[in-house]
């Protein structure tokens, strides 16, 4: 029906052509979300003149000199009628914001238009998204919202603001690279990530698995995560307190304004707060005799308080005839964190700290149709000064009951009252050209540079040998190519190049006694290039995909250099290597008009060199780095949803994944074959999933009140802490099995301005492990208010 409806506006907008026209109709067609709507009929009433807006939302019409109704319809929406007038020889521009149809909340199976969402979906890469806005009542951050896609899992070091990593198809940590807006997120400091950054801030999150398209500019070997933050040009607050177990509080603050103009403003602020006092099962050491006990007790954690404070502020103009939007940011953050325990949980500290602040200034800039039809320009930079200080000065130690015990130095762990400068810049620019419907190409170059260097040069009070003397200095450069080439909506393929080069400058250990430390001052360059290919097909309702890609990941910041605190740096790591291969599938399904089904699944395979293994020393809880050698990765993940009209969605997904060892010899000049060839890579898990429910009951106590209840289950197989082959079946470090369930409530009073939610995670108590037995929460209740109000600029 669709089809015969745009070939007779085709017709009509073609015969319409030989009349005279005066002036020009421009505009756009949004969601209230500010998402573009793709395929809405925008007709001239009493006229032939009519067109369908594109996958940008715009349209552009030759229109007569007068007083015009404009029509716009899209299934699902509320038809709008728009009275203009239209001056001989200008343009005018009408901004239109369609709202969804009273109940009929419909999921994008049955919405013909595409949102962002589901044109991201099918593309060629292997790719989910989460939008964020379902989540907006919870006490989520963005780290635990990425918790609930498919092929990802969330590690974590504690409580709130701890350490967290993702795990995506096998990988764990520096392998992802995280994203906002498309810009690299790994200067933004530590008192702006994911473990601190509410859910509120996102519109939605894209999750790529393996092959990342160029305008990435990305060096990852499992995939990359966007954050994209909200793009709407509505005028909106949106305020919310959150509190909760172990003296846990949240509040969160956005709002935006954008004049007819095109001024906008944007402002994002955010606070954390907790003790983190939750109760932890572990072995204590017997201070008199410095041993630890045999079994393990049940103590409270005493020294593990956080809290970060943050704002993030945008101001410019968008669309406006010679920008799409030009943005200027700035981000300030601060955060204090107590450490508690190492990397291992046994050992633990009473009095060390660490604290920091962020100061972050970006620039944003993106137009279409520069200087010709079909060439986009976007263009991004930001500099981070990221000023931190590590605080261990007690002369004491300490066990889990809070008991110490005097000592002869200075310092839990090593003495330090460390400041340091780390600073960063990054600078992203993407230019695409459409040469046709069939035919495109594009360029994308990223740049970003790291430095350290002492807070207080004068200070010796921390040189502990040469190498705190010595730069710590890294810049890398990614630059990409890539052509694409669709045939109608059948098919498309997209073949792309990537060129990488970084160079190091940091402290080199070139002792040849493994007791002794002798340091120099090295700078090492790397040049490379990869290549890859994605392609998709659409038969019958189902999506195929397939992808490969060479690829390479350059050793990130923490890993060449450390973290002052936990962290041991390797200035001289080898980049990463490896083939990817990608399968996938998707589809949607409507049984009838009230029950729909969603599949997505994917299959992969990795052949891996020079993987950089992270390993915790055992006596001090410390981590370092080096690469390893030859890995091997097959894995799939599959994600299946089921929609019951507006009432109730049920979900599940499921993720399996073999990391194994493949270097044969214990060196490479040996001939000694390792004990360990083909053991699965130790303290990764493989075997993971969860299953979710929400119900909704619709005008509860009024109109537009909505009241739902959600359920989640969660499952983590056991997994080796060490190798598997190492050690006696009875002395195996290993994770057993985990399972834990959450709960949710939410109630929304008219049509979502007042909010109240309730949650209840880990309710029967469960014990979580992450990395190296470090225990998570158990059990927590938070309750959250919220508060929501928007206003449609541009409705006419």
């Amino acid at each position: 029906m669709k089809n015969i409806f745009t070939f007779i506006l085709l017709l009509f907008t073609f015969l319409t052509y030989g009349q005279e026209h005066k002036g020009v109709l421009f505009g756009s067609v949004t969601n209230e979300d500010g998402e573009p709507i793709h395929g809405a009929y925008i007709i001239v009433k009493n006229t032939t003149i009519a067109q369908e807006s594109d996958s940008k939302g715009q349209f552009s019409l030759k229109v007569p000199d007068k007083n015009l109704t404009v029509v716009i319809s899209m299934m699902g929406y509320q038809k709008q009628y728009h009275h203009v007038f239209v001056k001989e020889g200008q343009k005018h521009t009408l901004k239109v914001i369609l709202k969804q149809e009273d109940g009929k909340e419909l999921d994008e199976v049955q919405v013909k238009g595409k949102s962002q969402i589901q044109e991201l979906k099918e593309t060629a890469f292997n790719v989910v998204a989460l939008d964020a806005k379902a989540f907006f009542n919870s006490t989520l951050d963005l780290g635990h919202l990425l918790d609930k896609a498919s092929g990802v899992k969330i590690r974590e070091t504690g409580g709130v603001g701890s350490n967290m990593s993702i795990s995506l198809n096998g990988f764990t940590g520096n392998h992802i690279k995280i994203f906002m807006d498309g810009v690299p997120m790994e200067g933004f400091g530590s008192a702006f990530q994911l473990n601190n950054i509410p859910v509120n801030l996102a519109n939605r999150i894209e999750v790529y698995k393996g092959v990342v398209p160029i305008e990435f500019g990305a060096d990852a070997m499992g995939g990359v995560i966007n954050i994209v933050t909200n793009q709407s040009s509505n005028s909106y607050l949106d305020a919310s307190y959150s509190i909760g177990s172990f003296n846990t509080h949240k509040t969160n603050l956005s709002l935006g304004h954008t004049a007819k103009n095109g001024f906008t403003v944007q402002l994002n602020a955010f606070q954390n707060y907790s003790d983190n006092s939750y109760r932890v099962k572990t072995n204590v050491l017997n201070l008199a005799t410095g041993n630890f006990s045999n079994d393990e007790k049940w103590v409270s954690r005493f020294n593990d308080g956080y809290s970060n404070e943050t704002l993030v502020a945008k101001v410019g103009f968008v669309n406006k005839p010679w920008a799409d939007k030009l943005l200027l940011g700035i981000t300030l953050g601060q955060e204090r964190a107590e450490i508690q325990n190492s990397n291992l949980m046994k050992i633990v500290f009473g009095m060390r700290s660490r604290k920091g602040n962020t100061i972050l200034p970006s620039l944003t800039y993106s137009k279409r149709n520069l200087l010709t039809k079909g060439l986009n320009f976007s263009f991004t930079a930001n500099y981070n000064i990221n000023f931190n200080q590590n605080i261990d000065t007690a002369a004491r130690q300490y066990n889990w009951y809070g008991e110490y015990r005097t000592t002869r130095t200075k310092g839990e762990s090593i003495y330090t009252l460390g400041k340091f400068f780390n600073k960063n810049m990054s600078t992203t620019t993407n230019i695409n050209y459409s040469i046709n419907g069939n035919h495109a190409v594009a360029l994308s170059n990223v740049i970003t540079g790291y430095n350290r260097r002492n807070a207080d040069n004068a200070s010796v009070a921390d040189i502990t040998s040469a190498a705190d003397t010595m730069r710590r200095n890294s810049f890398k450069n990614v630059l990409g190519l890539s052509y694409r080439y669709q045939y109608k909506e059948k098919w498309n393929a997209t073949l792309f190049s990537k060129f990488y080069s970084q160079r190091v400058i940091g402290p080199l250990d070139v002792s040849v006694n493994s007791n002794t430390a002798v340091y120099e001052e090295r700078i090492k360059n790397f040049q490379t290039s990869g290549y890859g290919l994605a392609g998709t097909y659409f038969l019958k309702g189902i999506q195929l995909k397939v992808s490969v890609e060479k690829a390479y990941r350059l050793p990130t910041e923490s890993e060449l250099f450390g973290d002052e605190i936990l962290e041991v740096g390797n200035s001289s790591l080898n980049a990463e290597q490896s083939m990817n291969y990608n399968l996938g599938a998707r589809f949607n399904y409507a049984l009838d008009e009230n029950h729909s089904f969603y599949f997505d699944g994917g299959a992969y395979y990795r052949d891996i060199r020079d993987y950089i293994r992270r390993i915790v020393e055992q006596r001090y809880g410390t981590a370092g780095y080096s690469n390893h050698g030859k890995v091997r990765n097959i894995g799939m993940d599959a994600e299946l949803r089921y929609y019951y009209k507006n009432k109730l969605t049920i979900g599940a997904n499921i993720t399996y994944q073999d990391i194994r060892n493949k270097e044969l010899y214990v060196s490479p000049t040996s001939t000694q074959q390792s004990v360990t060839y083909n053991d699965r890579m130790p303290n990764v898990p493989y075997f993971f999933g969860n299953t979710d429910a929400t119900y909704y009951l619709n005008n509860i106590g009024g109109k537009g009140n909505k009241l739902s209840f959600g359920y989640t289950m969660n499952f983590v197989g056991k997994f080796f802490l060490i190798w598997e082959s190492l050690g006696s079946a009875s002395s195996k470090n290993a994770l057993p099995q985990q399972l834990y369930h959450d709960f949710n409530a939410t109630y929304m009073l008219k049509n979502g301005r007042y909010n109240i939610a309730f949650e209840a995670r880990n309710f029967t108590d469960a014990l979580l492990y992450d990395n190296f037995s470090l225990q998570k929460p158990g059990r927590s209740f938070s309750l959250k208010l919220r508060y929501f109000l928007v206003k449609n600029n541009f409705q006419k």
